[in-house]
């Protein structure tokens, strides 16, 4: 939902206008534990944060931190080594991290916070495959042609991203120090009611899942 001050800078401007990433923080887990906390700088209330989680699959998956949803595709394995799961929450404001558990795996993520936005997430299906160049999936979202920002990325292990999707920018990878496991996604703001991200380019064919997501407007 908009803040306040949200509504009251478009009633000024009479027009939507797109969301905003205030923050971003990439992180990764030097050893193997059973729970990650994350921080960041104080998030504002009405924000939408959202953080991209990768787990080991040597355990337990992650658990939904209270006050999260988890996207519909729950903890997606890459039919491999690590899961993929996606959790968001409009900020009460305040928060400055939160704590993931999960069974004794070593982690990575990214969080961004995200101003300017009614708080409508949607997602992609996932595309999970053993590849050079993880392929984000189209979006057609709900709500029609929007000035949305389109998020686009993938998890994998042991190698690294050396080109974001194209036309994406602000790209992140978040990265465990041990054990090699990676998440890594970048932004797009665009008016339009589909988007089909390009590629993502990896240092060497590995198993992926690639997502997309698209997070609208006040209005």
């Amino acid at each position: 939902m908009a803040s306040v001050s949200q509504m009251a800078l478009l009633a000024t401007m009479g027009a939507s206008v797109a969301p905003n990433v205030v923050q971003r923080v990439a992180s990764g887990s030097a050893a193997r534990a059973t729970s990650t906390v994350l921080t960041w700088a104080a998030a504002t209330a009405g924000n939408l944060i959202v953080i991209e989680f990768v787990c080991e699959t040597n355990a337990a998956a992650p658990t939904t931190p209270a006050g999260y949803t988890l996207w519909p595709s729950g903890n997606i394995s890459n039919g491999g080594t690590q899961t993929l799961g996606i959790f968001y929450k409009i900020a009460a404001g305040g928060e400055t991290g939160v704590t993931i558990t999960h069974g004794n795996n070593a982690t990575c993520s990214i969080m961004r916070e995200i101003s300017a936005t009614s708080g409508v997430i949607e997602f992609g299906t996932p595309t999970v495959a053993t590849t050079l160049n993880p392929d984000p999936p189209s979006l057609t979202p709900g709500g029609g042609s929007k000035k949305y920002l389109w998020i686009a990325g993938a998890d994998y292990p042991t190698t690294t991203a050396s080109a974001y999707s194209s036309g994406y920018s602000n790209g992140l990878t978040g990265a465990s120090t041990t054990n090699l496991y990676r998440v890594s996604s970048a932004e797009k703001t665009a008016t339009g009611s589909v988007e089909d991200p390009g590629v993502l380019t990896l240092g060497s064919s590995v198993k992926c899942v690639a997502f997309t997501y698209a997070i609208s407007p006040i209005s």
